[in-house]
């Protein structure tokens, strides 16, 4: 009795274990390769959340990073034509060239989530979900017409360079959400942009070879009165504050603006004479998406709503010599480190 007891309980764990595996949802996510600060923690995030929902019997996954559009697109076809997921999170290396690929997904009944950048226009989706671009573009807009108010209400004239990370809708949509406050304001007259805004690719070592070049190549009476610097990543402010520090020229820039919060470029900014302002945007945003997929798949709520093609919105916090300190305590930057080093 004993052993058929004990071979009952043995059959009905494998059939249990069998059961879960077949349950668990199957993801694909499709990112970027990991080939800056950004996107590699990103692909470190997403992994570690994979791994717990696979630890918990919850999921199985398979991953694709690819730096070209052509590779991302591949590894779509490698998973629809070989693994049949039940949902594929896609954080597009460029929306348009993603654009069919992104329809081959609909095509072939699997839910998708866009994730962080935009294919414009699509539809079918699941879900979009992303960090709040223009929200955090409004949030500078506002820092910028309080910080300068005083010059602002006495006439001044405020002259500024715009450090963009590449043509994708993330720097259009945190430009926009700064303009548009900006000519919202009865001061808009007042700003003037003194050069094309630099594409820097989201690169350190490319944003600091474009300041330098301008730094080396303007009218010093223009560098010497350039009042403050917007740009749309902490990496690229990494890049500048290496350029403004080796600058033997006059210079009197009073604030730079950014997105990120990296403890690195809070750090650097400590006992800089130089104001930094920095919007939340963290690689662990992913997170997010893949937590997404999985609710659409269990037919359950995210963000207290039922999963219908809609766009969620990470929101961002502001971060400047007033709050950094609460900052580096708060569970949004605690989560961004939690990998280690």
């Amino acid at each position: 009795m004993k052993k058929l007891f004990a071979l009952f309980l043995t059959l009905t764990l494998i059939l249990t274990a069998a059961a879960g595996l077949a349950d668990a949802i199957k993801i694909g996510v499709v990112t970027p390769d990991g080939d800056h600060g950004f996107t590699g923690e990103s692909i470190a995030h997403a992994r570690a959340e994979l791994d717990a929902l696979v630890a918990a019997g919850e999921v199985e996954y398979k991953y694709v990073a690819g730096g070209e559009a052509s590779k991302q697109i591949a590894g779509i076809e490698d998973l629809l034509n070989n693994w049949e997921p039940d949902v594929i999170v896609l954080w597009p290396l460029e929306g348009e060239q993603l654009r069919n690929a992104a329809q081959t997904i609909v095509d072939n009944d699997v839910d998708l989530i866009i994730y962080d950048r935009l294919i414009d226009g699509f539809e079918g989706m699941k879900a979009e979900i992303m960090g709040d671009n223009e929200g955090i573009g409004n949030m500078m807009g506002a820092y910028l017409l309080d910080y300068f108010a005083e010059d602002l209400e006495a006439g001044e004239e405020l002259t500024y360079l715009q450090f963009i990370g590449d043509a994708s809708t993330v720097s259009v949509q945190r430009t926009k959400g700064m303009i548009d406050v900006i000519e919202a304001s009865p001061y808009a007259a007042q700003f003037k942009i003194v050069h094309d805004p630099f594409q820097t690719d989201w690169s350190n070592t490319k944003s600091q070879e474009l300041m330098e070049n301008w730094l080396n190549t303007t009218d010093p009476d223009v560098v010497a009165n350039l009042d403050f610097i917007c740009t749309h990543d902490d990496e690229i402010v990494d890049g500048l504050d290496i350029a403004l520090s080796s600058f033997t020229g006059e210079q009197n820039i009073s604030l730079i603006s950014s997105v990120g919060g990296r403890r690195e470029t809070l750090a650097t900014f400590d006992d800089n004479e130089i104001d930094l302002v920095t919007y939340y945007f963290s690689p662990s945003f992913i997170r997010e998406a893949i937590r997404l997929a999985v609710a659409d798949v269990k037919g359950e709520k995210y963000q207290d709503q039922e999963v219908a093609g809609q766009m969620f919105l990470i929101p961002s916090i502001e971060v400047d010599a007033s709050t950094v300190e609460a900052f580096r305590s708060s569970p949004e930057f605690i989560e961004r480190y939690s990998l280690g080093e």
